[in-house]
């Protein structure tokens, strides 16, 4: 696969933001997948989908691109959504000027906390009357921020070693980050979590409810593919058996494990099965 083509985006707020674009060669859809990274919010990097999965989109036709965003503590939720809607209106008033692509179709793909961007933007796009996704494709996503289980200390995540607070201060850098790798701010999550803190380093004093989407909002979504394992120890399995019956033909992908991101591991055949049926079932959308 080719070294993507990079465009930038500088924010109102001075935050530079990029953008990898994978061009399909062949058998092209004239629709573009456009792909938020997880990481709970605090940390993650556009480029961190396995190639394998980007070449299964570009091999059946699909463009592929891959955003930035803030990340918190150094930026907060609304710096990070109003980003995150910045870098996506910005690919869809110049797809063609800009990116010199035709796809006037794309899709919304989040993994964990990028699905939670994807459903959020989703929201501000139908408000804004602006062009919605044709579908949004959400592995082990949410929709709401005041679930029980993210504002309380985790179970497992006080199994692993307790994080101590010198080693996150110096993490926490004084402007915005845009890349964080794993390796460098994964303890951060793992401190929030075990903590119980997590939610309050997205929205601080704010009620995590209003980062939340209603319901009826949902009722209102476009097709929307899900994927979620059974004991997912980050994210409730039944937040995704919630939205199933909330969202208008949504179609739920079980993986009974107990596992999070299990597209992750490669030698897991998890989650080459859970992208081919994401691509069929795409078909199907067009």
């Amino acid at each position: 696969m080719n070294e993507p083509e990079i465009f930038s985006l500088i924010t109102e707020e001075s935050i530079k933001l990029y953008a990898n674009l994978h061009r399909a060669k062949n058998n092209r859809k004239n629709v573009t997948i456009i792909y938020f990274h997880g990481g709970g919010l605090l940390y993650g990097v556009r480029d961190d989908l396995p190639e394998l999965y980007i070449k299964k989109f570009l091999h059946s036709g699909y463009d592929f691109l891959a955003l930035d965003y803030p990340l918190a503590p150094e930026s907060n939720l609304d710096q990070i959504l109003k980003s995150a809607s910045d870098i996506l209106t910005f690919y869809l008033k110049n797809t063609d000027s800009v990116f010199t692509l035709k796809n006037t179709k794309y899709v919304l793909l989040g993994r964990s906390a990028g699905a939670y961007l994807s459903f959020m933007l989703c929201d501000m796009l139908i408000k804004n009357k602006a062009l919605l996704p044709m579908a949004i494709i959400s592995l082990y996503g949410y929709t709401k921020l005041n679930e029980i289980q993210f504002i309380t200390p985790s179970k497992h995540y006080n199994k692993l070693a307790s994080v101590p607070d010198e080693s996150i201060e110096k993490i926490i850098a004084d402007s915005p980050v845009t890349y964080g790798p794993m390796d460098s701010r994964f303890s951060l999550y793992i401190k929030a979590r075990q903590e119980g803190t997590w939610i309050k380093y997205l929205c601080g004093p704010k009620d995590p409810a209003t980062y939340s989407l209603a319901d009826e909002t949902l009722r209102s979504f476009p097709p929307t593919f899900l994927a979620a394992a059974t004991l997912d120890p980050d994210v409730p399995y039944g937040m995704s058996k919630s939205l199933l019956k909330l969202i208008p033909n949504s179609h739920l992908l079980t993986i009974y494990r107990d596992v999070h991101d299990f597209d992750r591991d490669l030698n897991d055949e998890s989650g080459r099965l859970a992208y081919e049926e994401i691509i069929k079932w795409l078909e199907d959308k067009k």
